[in-house]
């Protein structure tokens, strides 16, 4: 086995355990301690674990904002149907904004059938990616950068963002109660997600069905400000009603 692909089984053993001692590894993968230590260190490094005596542990907690690439290994499958059935909403010649979570980021390619789209966005990795497609307007929101997350926010960025006026807007969420407050659990990234549903004709949530129930630091908006609501699956009804109630289109 590759060390990479080592590193990935141990992550997903970590993440369906929760956490893992360095010994438990070892014996499980039939490779040395030393070898194990060093896989922890790289995993760490991309903000998928935390190092913990003798193991590690799963990075969560609501309030805690995980790097991009530890996000991008998070409900991979959940993402890319959701991603799938929001770029459908976008129509040749929109403007756009979308966030810089991961969700958005697996939007992209299926952006590509279509043409003369702009599209603003404060994700580095997200714009990156839509450099492939030279049919695209596409706005990079300057600011300060966050590193871990890739994304532009702060003053100068707000700034920026007052010049615009979009279609829709593509957010992802940290969760979403149940009495139908959406939540962020960055601060930062909470006002400039307000800022481009406050400048968008429609605002299209990106939520899966793990993010419902949950809540975090920063409250975003709350549902009877979102026109669209998409998730890899109907929720449970609890959670239709509650959508429909809003006036919220569940897709």
């Amino acid at each position: 086995m590759l060390s990479v692909e080592r590193q990935q089984a141990v992550y997903e053993y970590i993440r369906t355990h929760h956490s893992a001692s360095v010994a438990e590894l070892s014996k499980h993968f039939f490779i040395s301690e030393t070898s194990i230590r060093r896989d922890l260190q790289k995993l760490e490094r991309s903000g998928l674990i935390h190092k913990t005596y003798g193991g590690a542990v799963l990075v969560q907690g609501d309030n805690e904002v995980i790097s991009l690439e530890a996000r991008q290994q998070v409900e991979r499958e959940a993402k890319a149907i959701i991603a799938k059935k929001a770029a459908a909403l976008v129509k040749n010649g929109d403007v756009i904004f979308l966030d810089s979570s991961s969700t958005a980021l697996s939007i992209v390619p299926h952006l590509s059938s279509l043409t003369n789209l702009s599209i603003f966005t404060n994700g580095l990795r997200i714009a990156n990616a839509l450099a492939e497609y030279p049919q695209f307007k596409v706005y990079v929101l300057g600011g300060l950068l966050n590193s871990r997350t890739f994304s532009m926010c702060g003053a100068i960025t707000a700034q920026q963002i007052r010049g615009v006026y979009a279609n829709q807007v593509f957010v992802s969420p940290k969760g979403v109660d149940e009495k139908g407050n959406i939540y962020c659990a960055n601060e930062e990234e909470a006002q400039i997600r307000q800022m481009m549903m406050e400048l968008s004709d429609h605002a299209v949530l990106l939520c899966s069905r793990k993010k419902l129930g949950q809540h975090a630091a920063f409250r975003l908006c709350g549902l009877n400000e979102v026109s669209s609501f998409v998730c890899e699956e109907s929720p449970d009804e609890y959670w239709t009603e509650l959508l429909y109630s809003s006036n919220v289109d569940l897709l």
